[in-house]
C-alpha cells in the first residue's frame, strides 16, 4: 500500500516548532507497518498565494506519478488541493478546520467527497455529523514522569508556582489572555509564579518541560484533541482546562485533571488551588485508565483499518 500524506501541519526547517504530531504519526506509521511506503507533501498555509496555488495544482501528478493507492489530508483546508486527485482520499480533521471560520465551511463542503473521515473527537464528530474518533496519540514512553521527578522537581524554587502554558502566547486561538489573567489571580491569592511557556523548544526536551512544571493550564478558545493534554496525562503533570475538545473525556480518566464550567479566571484559580492542595506527589498518580487508549501505536492502528476499509470499497 503507498500512501501519500498531504498536510499544512508539519515540521519543516523554516517552521521547526509547529505542531509535530502528524509527523509522529507518519513516523509511527512506518515503524509499524513496514510495508507501507508513505510519503509526505507539505503545502504550507502560509505560503504566497501564487506558490500555494501551484502545489495544490501540481498535487494530481504527483499521485499519478507516485501511483499511491490513498492520499491522507491532514487538516480539512488542505482537502482543497485534491480535489482533482484520483486516488480515494481520507481527511482527519483536527478542530479549528472544523470549528473557526472561514475554514469550517470550506471542510464541511469538501468532507463528503473524501472517502474516509477522521476526526479527533467525538465533540468535532457530532459537530459533522460523522466520521471515525481517532485522536492523535503520543509516545506514552518519552512522557512518562522519571524516577528522579517522583515528587516535586528538586531544581524548583520551593515557593515559585511553574504554570505551563502549553502552546505559543502569540497564537490568538491558545488564548494566552486568559492565562495571564488566572496568574495574576493565583499571585492575588498568594503564590509567587513563574510562567513556562511551550514554545521554540526542541521535541526532545518537551517531556521534561512538563516533568519541571507543577500544573499546566489549558485556556484555548477551541481545541480538536489537545495532544498537549495526553503529555501532560502521561507526565502525571496536574492540568486545569476550560472545557474544549476532548479534554473532558480524558479529565475523567484521572484524578489530576480540571476541567471547568466557565472561563472566569477566579473560577479557573479555584480549581488551581484544589488541585495542588489534593495532589502531593505526583509519583502516586494514577494515569494507567488511558495510557493503552493515548499510545501512538494503538492510534495507528486504528488509522490502518481506515485505510484498508477505503481500499476494500474500491474492490
Amino acid at each position: 500500500m503507498r500512501i501519500l500524506v498531504v498536510t499544512n501541519l508539519f515540521p519543516t526547517k523554516e517552521r521547526p516548532f509547529i505542531s509535530p504530531f502528524v509527523k509522529e504519526q507518519v513516523e509511527s506509521m512506518r515503524a509499524c507497518f513496514p510495508d507501507l511506503t508513505i510519503d509526505v507533501r507539505v503545502i504550507e498555509g502560509e505560503r504566497p498565494r501564487w506558490p500555494y496555488l501551484r502545489e495544490m495544482l501540481l498535487l494530481p501528478a504527483v499521485v499519478k506519478k507516485g501511483r499511491y493507492d490513498i492520499v491522507h489530508a491532514h487538516f480539512g483546508l488542505t482537502l482543497v488541493s485534491t480535489l482533482f486527485v484520483r486516488a480515494p482520499v481520507v481527511v482527519t480533521f483536527h478542530g479549528t478546520d472544523l470549528l473557526v471560520n472561514p475554514t469550517k465551511h470550506i471542510s464541511r463542503i469538501l468532507a463528503p467527497m473524501a472517502s474516509g473521515v477522521i476526526v479527533v473527537s467525538q465533540r468535532l464528530r457530532e459537530s459533522l455529523g460523522y466520521g471515525e474518533v481517532i485522536p492523535c496519540g503520543i509516545d506514552v514512553k518519552k512522557f512518562a514522569l522519571q524516577s528522579n521527578h517522583g515528587g516535586k522537581p528538586g531544581s524548583r524554587v520551593p515557593s515559585e508556582l511553574k504554570v505551563l502554558f502549553p502552546s505559543d502566547p502569540t497564537r490568538k486561538v491558545k488564548n494566552y489572555g486568559l492565562f495571564q489573567a488566572v496568574c495574576q489571580e493565583l499571585e492575588r491569592r498568594g503564590k509567587k509564579v513563574k510562567e513556562v511557556h511551550l514554545v521554540n523548544i526542541d521535541r526532545e526536551s518537551v517531556p521534561e518541560v512538563y516533568w519541571n512544571c507543577d500544573v499546566m493550564l489549558l485556556t484555548s478558545l477551541s481545541e480538536g484533541s489537545p495532544t498537549v493534554i495526553k503529555e501532560a496525562i502521561a507526565a502525571k503533570l496536574p492540568f486545569v482546562s476550560v472545557d474544549v475538545g476532548d479534554v473532558k473525556e480524558w479529565a475523567a480518566l484521572v484524578d489530576f485533571g480540571v476541567v471547568t464550567p466557565d472561563r472566569s479566571p477566579k473560577t479557573i484559580a479555584d480549581a488551581v488551588m484544589t488541585l495542588l492542595a489534593r495532589e502531593k506527589n505526583r509519583a502516586l498518580m494514577d494515569n494507567s485508565k488511558c495510557l493503552e487508549t493515548m499510545d501512538r501505536e494503538n492510534i495507528v492502528r486504528q488509522v490502518k483499518r481506515v485505510y484498508d476499509k477505503v481500499l476494500e470499497k474500491q474492490l
